[in-house]
């Protein structure tokens, strides 16, 4: 049987969502009190725990035994597959269920590993690390603004309104819809307008203000380096001024070299003097080139 023409609208797959919510808040806060029997210490460490064992159990129930969730019932839909001609497998409905209740921890979880693999790993190049860090980072903070786009989607196409069920190909269609009265769906199309508009300014935001700290980060490495370049050339300067002169050039000595007077000067300086008279600079006593001694590591 095909199922196409009676596919379920917004009304009756958003009603049925809010059903199920409501009983599986409430089947939640029973586990929470069982739990609370075992000890305050073990309810603060599992507490969290107690709302996906309920999604799971309240959902699983239903997908195992082949039947209608309350809030399914209540709104008159049922899960169909992706070609709208019999009921999805139990385990397609439960493979839908994990990637519900479960998929966001499992996929933050893989990213925080993931995260900490590179970070451990000293043979990733630095600049690799930092763009690998960049991606885990946006991909960490996706899903919200997935979510928003896929429910703004929902609205405007009256599609799937979970994205678990967009990934598994499960379909909701209306099987009471004789009973269903007539009424305008244009206030939904609105509201995923709205909720598209919404989510594109806040990813902008978003954007613009990973771009400024990007900006800033790079602004301060410039200013580092630049402090860097100019401490260097500051240092240079100075020890260029305190090192000792050469007499001759009045410069700092460059390849020091030693007369058997026991006089210092720059290795070029004294030979081009030499080269005009075989005396000392300072004292004038006889010198020639072959008793000049150039000294190594003297400053």
């Amino acid at each position: 049987m095909d199922f196409r023409k009676a596919r379920a609208r917004q009304p009756e797959i958003v009603r049925s969502v809010q059903k199920d919510a409501k009983y599986t808040g409430e089947l939640s806060e029973d586990f929470s009190d069982i739990l609370r029997l075992t000890g305050p210490r073990n309810w603060i460490k599992y507490n969290s725990l107690t709302k996906l064992l309920a999604e799971i159990s309240y959902h699983g129930f239903a997908s195992l035994n082949n039947l209608q969730t309350l809030g399914e019932e209540y709104t008159g839909i049922i899960q169909v597959d992706s070609a709208y001609k019999q009921i999805p497998s139990s385990l397609l409905q439960l493979s839908a269920i994990i990637l519900e209740f479960g998929g966001d921890t499992v996929y933050l979880k893989v990213l925080q590993k993931l995260g900490k693999y590179v970070e451990e790993h000293d043979d990733i190049v630095p600049e690799a690390k930092q763009r690998i860090k960049a991606i885990i980072q946006f991909m960490q903070i996706s899903p919200s603004y997935v979510k928003a786009l896929h429910k703004s989607l929902f609205y405007l196409r009256s599609d799937k309104y979970q994205l678990s069920k967009r990934l598994t190909g499960i379909n909701y269609v209306l099987i009471r819809h004789w009973l269903q009265p007539e009424f305008s769906l244009y206030g939904y199309k609105i509201l995923g307008i709205v909720t598209f508009l919404q989510v594109t300014f806040s990813a902008a935001i978003a954007a613009f203000d990973t771009w400024k700290e990007h900006k800033r980060k790079q602004y301060e490495v410039s200013k580092s380096i630049k402090r860097f370049i100019q401490k260097d050339l500051y240092t240079t300067r100075n020890d260029r001024l305190n090192a000792p002169q050469c007499i001759l050039c009045l410069e700092p000595r460059m390849a020091p070299s030693l007369t058997p007077c026991g006089h210092l000067f720059c290795w070029n300086c004294l030979l081009d003097w030499l080269d005009e008279r075989d005396e000392c600079p300072l004292c004038r006593e006889t010198l020639k080139k072959s008793q000049i001694v150039q000294l190594q590591n003297y400053s």
